[in-house]
């Protein structure tokens, strides 16, 4: 029975591997570019904020300089619960700001922040705007975002990710390990599926969605993560995300291992939440309408990430290594059962040179490789008992917030990747604040 059940596992475990690496295969090269389109695009910018008074305000500068013209999308500030200078930052800034106070037994989160702006602003926000953009409030954008989206939206994509990076990637081992997962997953996963024509993943943050498609889906996410949650409904009504991979938006990542750990431990609560009610519908959508997008989505939410996957194949390698080359006498006949050492170390070793690839080629910044490896790989065992204790407590959806404290500007990003600012960065106004009239447009929801 042991030799059956090891089997099944590294037959399982073959099959994922097999499919992520023909996906794999299809990430590297040069990412192309879409031509530009004229500006055509009305853009609304959502930045649900709670309590994020220490770094909302360069977002909210950085928001207002994007190479777009400003007659064409307004900012709102999403101010959540808050009981500091969030709101008033906002007002300072001189973009739309909604303070959103639940009452006592409502839940919270950036989910219902989202709700409460989308049904506050109500059908004005069907007719004045023909997209829709969500931020962290600890994000900073490239300047080429709305453009790109505009790329998209011209050509009728309706949900788009943008390339997803850190802010302070060399901060210490966690923040780099976020970072070259970032590096990874962007490539290997991302564009490689953008290449295959699959559905994409949403990563919380930069991505944008059309009011059409909001129209026609509604805004029913209410997990821990709302942004799977709202990729596989998508999925399920037909749509699919699709991928840029040149407008970035750098995200703060927690230092304290304690607070990554609160953080991923959210995140793995909400992965097998959604994993729980959409991949039923999403197989049986596959099946019955030979939906190869549905399946992706499915296998993406039946494995809570390549981590669990290496974590399993890197103990059968360190099984079969103590029985070959200690002969450990086990007493169970059934550990020789194991496939060929070289069919997993193979599979290991794409994986780190799919790391390496990465890193060089995307990164633009100056990252020691060999510790970028070594902390992603001690990362990722971490990540082990959060999913597990994720699967037992996945009802739980109190929403924890993650502290930010990195107040940079996109300036100095920009220093840290050798990017050459454009003339709006240069301009020496760009460190105060911009005061622009919002567009005529938007409505007042003061």
């Amino acid at each position: 029975m042991f030799a059956v059940v090891l089997h099944v596992i590294q037959y399982v475990l073959l099959f994922f591997w097999g499919y992520w690496l023909f996906i794999g295969l299809f990430g590297f090269g040069k990412a192309k570019k879409m031509p530009d389109s004229a500006p055509a695009t009305r853009f609304a910018l959502f930045v649900p904020a709670h309590n994020e008074e220490r770094v909302v305000y360069n977002l909210l500068d950085n928001l207002n300089h994007l190479d777009y013209p400003k007659h064409m999308y307004d900012v709102f500030l999403i101010a959540d619960n808050c009981t500091d200078d969030t709101a008033l930052i906002g007002h300072k800034a001189n973009v739309h700001v909604l303070e959103h106070f639940s009452e006592k037994d409502e839940p919270k989160g950036k989910p219902y922040a989202i709700k409460y702006a989308i049904d506050e602003l109500g059908d004005r926000l069907m007719q004045d705007y023909d997209a829709i953009a969500i931020f962290d409030a600890d994000n900073l954008v490239s300047l080429n975002y709305l453009q790109t989206m505009n790329n998209h939206v011209v050509r009728g994509d309706q949900l788009i990710q943008c390339y997803l990076d850190s802010k302070n990637p060399n901060d210490n081992w966690i923040t780099l390990s976020y970072a070259t997962s970032y590096y990874y997953m962007n490539r290997s996963w991302q564009l490689a599926k953008s290449r295959l024509r699959l559905g994409n993943a949403l990563g919380g943050t930069g991505f944008c969605l059309t009011t059409e498609l909001l129209q026609k889906i509604g805004w029913t996410a209410r997990s821990l993560t709302e942004d799977l949650e709202f990729t596989m409904q998508s999925l399920l009504h037909g749509d699919y995300a699709k991928w840029n991979h040149f407008a970035r938006v750098y995200d703060e990542k927690p230092e304290g291992f304690v607070a990554s750990a609160i953080q991923r431990l959210r995140w793995a609560r909400g992965h097998w939440d959604v994993c729980f009610h959409y991949v039923g519908p999403l197989l049986l959508r596959s099946f019955l309408r030979f939906d190869i997008r549905a399946f992706d989505g499915a296998m993406y939410l039946l494995n809570p990430g390549k981590i669990v996957l290496g974590s399993l194949t890197s103990l059968l390698i360190l099984t079969k290594w103590l029985i070959n080359v200690h002969a450990i006498n086990l007493h169970i006949k059934a550990v020789h059962h194991i496939l060929p050492i070289w069919i997993w170390i193979g599979a290991l070793s794409f994986n780190l040179a799919y790391i390496s690839f990465g890193v060089i080629l995307d990164s633009g910044r100056r990252i020691n490789l060999v510790k970028a490896i070594a902390s992603v790989f001690v990362f990722n065992y971490t990540y082990i008992p959060l999913f597990i204790w994720g699967f037992f407590t996945a009802r739980n959806k109190t929403w924890k917030r993650t502290d930010h404290t990195r107040d940079i500007l996109i300036n100095d990003v920009h220093q840290l990747d050798g990017v050459i600012p454009s003339s709006a960065e240069n301009n020496p106004e760009h460190t105060e604040i911009h005061q622009r009239t919002p567009s005529s447009q938007a409505p007042n929801p003061e």
